[in-house]
């Protein structure tokens, strides 16, 4: 990756950052650069510019523009099955860290409008009260993900049947940097025997619930077979040529 263009494009973002929205507006970068914005956002660099990421967690009401200007740009320039890469990237263009914008895209995915929750909005939004009122009342999820939800639902649409099918699945599982994942096939090398693995210990060490643990490693099968030289048993007994290979198919929902 050329020094120059990092820089370059560093800079650049800088010029565009928006105090007020505490992000950049990198459609200004990418038509000032003539740079598509998923290639500025692999050059950009936040310790070149001094633009500090965004402290604030999935568990948070990011509100209705944040969490549009997410879900619009996952959208538009992703499909289907994403890479960590391809968040990273996500978290660049947000100012927000990578992990978190998965797990509000996934609550946004997991969500589901009903025509009776969808007359209760309508009935509370009609008597005055405020959107973290109405969430706490009728949905367990935050203000921004039921507002977003709410708006670009109409009862008649609620009403039918089958639900619309999702452009593209977000899985949980995502939360894995290429560091833990290394560290959890250096562990099962080492705890690990068939079926007999201490996952108590692999899930305190890593910092991931034990069926988190599993399941990322059926996704890295191949990898930990090489580590031991022997095949690995899993479950129902499928075979490696059975598992999706990291890095091209992350979703197991």
């Amino acid at each position: 990756m050329s020094s120059e263009l990092k820089y370059r494009v560093s800079l650049t973002a800088k010029n565009y950052y928006n105090p007020s929205k505490e992000r950049v507006d990198w459609e200004g970068v990418s038509n000032e650069l003539r740079m598509p914005i998923p290639k500025a956002l692999e050059y950009f660099d936040e310790s070149i510019c001094g633009i500090r990421q965004r402290s604030i967690s999935e568990s948070q009401d990011w509100g209705i523009e944040t969490l549009t200007a997410l879900k619009s740009f996952t959208e538009t320039y992703f499909q289907h099955c994403m890479s960590v890469e391809d968040w990273i990237l996500v978290g660049k263009y947000m100012n927000i860290c990578h992990s978190d914008c998965v797990a509000k895209m996934w609550a946004l995915g997991k969500f589901r409008m009903t025509p009776i929750l969808f007359e209760q909005i309508t009935e509370y939004r009609d008597a005055g009260l405020l959107w973290p009122t109405i969430c706490r009342n009728t949905a367990d999820c935050t203000p921004d993900i039921l507002r977003i939800a709410y708006a670009t639902s109409n009862k008649e649409t609620l009403y039918q049947s089958k639900r619309p099918k999702a452009k593209f699945r977000i899985s949980k599982h995502q939360h894995w940097s290429r560091e833990e994942d290394a560290r959890l096939v250096e562990l099962l090398s080492q705890y690990g025997n068939g079926n007999d693995v201490d996952w108590n210990y692999i899930s305190k060490t890593l910092g991931h619930s034990k069926n988190a643990c599993r399941y990322r490693r059926i996704l890295l099968r191949p990898q930990i077979q090489g580590a031991r030289g022997s095949s690995i048993d899993t479950d129902h007994g499928a075979s490696s040529s059975d598992s999706p290979s990291l890095g091209i198919e992350y979703l197991l929902n």
